[in-house]
């Protein structure tokens, strides 16, 4: 599970923002997170968590919005969008190994700015993107 969210990630920065990423252990800062499950018939359900500092969030403005208007009150949107796209993306390579539309993607949900020390996941990445820190991780239920 963990080698899918991972190529999942590296296909959402860097095919379609062109940002590079590389693998780090830590993360710290101002962090706003979403969730989102998956399920699958046999596999029960998993919640991904992903954690942005709020300067990858700029960066993913500058790139996949472009509009200086955005506000930190699109936020919510914009974080709710990546889960959706990495997450989602995931989903679909789970199906292509199955072979058939096993996994289903829930809703994502907001959950605003957080303290992902609180959360207990079974596995995790933790990635910098020019010098600031994103981190997706998942708990199966």
């Amino acid at each position: 599970m963990l080698k899918i969210i991972e190529y999942s990630a590296i296909h959402f920065c860097e095919h379609i923002l062109k940002l590079h990423i590389r693998k780090v252990e830590d993360i710290s800062g101002e962090l706003y997170g979403a969730s989102i499950p998956i399920t699958g018939q046999d596999n029960g359900e998993y919640n991904f968590y992903l954690f942005f500092s709020v300067e990858v969030l700029k960066k993913i403005v500058d790139v996949y919005v472009r509009n200086n208007k955005f506000k930190e009150d699109d936020w919510a949107d914009l974080v709710k969008e990546c889960a959706n796209q990495i997450i989602g993306y995931a989903k679909n390579l789970l199906n292509d190994v199955k072979g058939d539309d096993v996994y289903k993607l829930g809703i994502p949900e907001y959950l605003g700015r957080v303290d992902f020390s609180s959360i207990n996941l079974d596995e995790s990445l933790t990635y910098e993107l020019e010098n600031h820190c994103f981190r997706i991780g998942y708990k199966k239920v």
